[in-house]
């Protein structure tokens, strides 16, 4: 019985600034679009995490999408969001969590609207299976919810109940973030199971496998 975590620096990300072509300064933890490296492919039922700080009065067009679970997360700004299958603009802001079952496909488009920047989370996971139905919801969660703790955002088809919102793929995202020093949020990896941490601000990673931050230890301890 076996459990992994990977965590990497920023220094190891592939960065590619906003531009013409590209609406947003980005950073890579794995292969996309023109970034492609054989050896940064996926991590487990991962695919892509991309870190997107979008530029005000513009952001990603309609586009679509297929056999991709997709889940977003506002670290801080406004984006507006459109999909062909509800067919209406929303804006979402920091702390919002949305989630789409691409399935058969679906269009979409995420607009940053705003006179000031918007970063966030574009996260892709493999499904279990292709097509099916397409799903999108959204959720937001106060900061109480995840100051200083781990909080459930995503869950899956077997703990569904658990969380406002889930995905089609064996995996659990949470979120927490840290305001306190003294903080010392813990996660217990099961066997059999992988964990992928990102952090938003400055971080280390000590041997004992603890992301630090200015103080702030995230323990992920593996239970046999």
């Amino acid at each position: 019985m076996t459990a992994s975590h990977q965590k990497i620096s920023a220094s190891e990300l592939y960065y590619l600034p906003s531009s013409a072509m590209h609406p947003a300064n980005t950073r890579f933890h794995f292969s996309f679009a023109n970034y492609y490296d054989p050896t940064r492919m996926s991590f487990g039922a991962l695919r892509v995490l991309n870190d997107d700080d979008v530029t005000p009065h513009s952001g990603f067009g309609r586009h679509p999408h297929r056999d991709m679970e997709i889940v977003s997360y506002i670290v801080k700004g406004k984006l507006t969001h459109w999909d062909s299958v509800t067919k209406s603009d929303e804006t979402i802001g920091r702390g919002h969590v949305q989630a789409i079952s691409a399935g058969s496909g679906i269009w979409h488009s995420e607009l940053n609207k705003q006179d000031d920047w918007c970063r966030f989370l574009q996260i892709w996971i493999m499904p279990p299976k292709t097509g099916g139905p397409v799903r999108y919801n959204h959720q937001q969660f106060e900061l109480k919810d995840r100051e200083n703790k781990l909080l459930h955002i995503v869950g899956n088809p077997k703990n569904k109940d658990s969380s406002p919102l889930y995905i089609n793929s064996d995996v659990n995202l949470y979120v927490s973030e840290l305001s306190d020093s003294r903080a010392i949020v813990e996660f217990e990896l099961k066997p059999d199971r992988q964990a992928y941490t990102h952090d938003t601000s400055r971080c280390k990673v000590s041997k004992e496998n603890c992301a630090e931050m200015l103080g702030i230890k995230l323990k992920v301890s593996y239970s046999t």
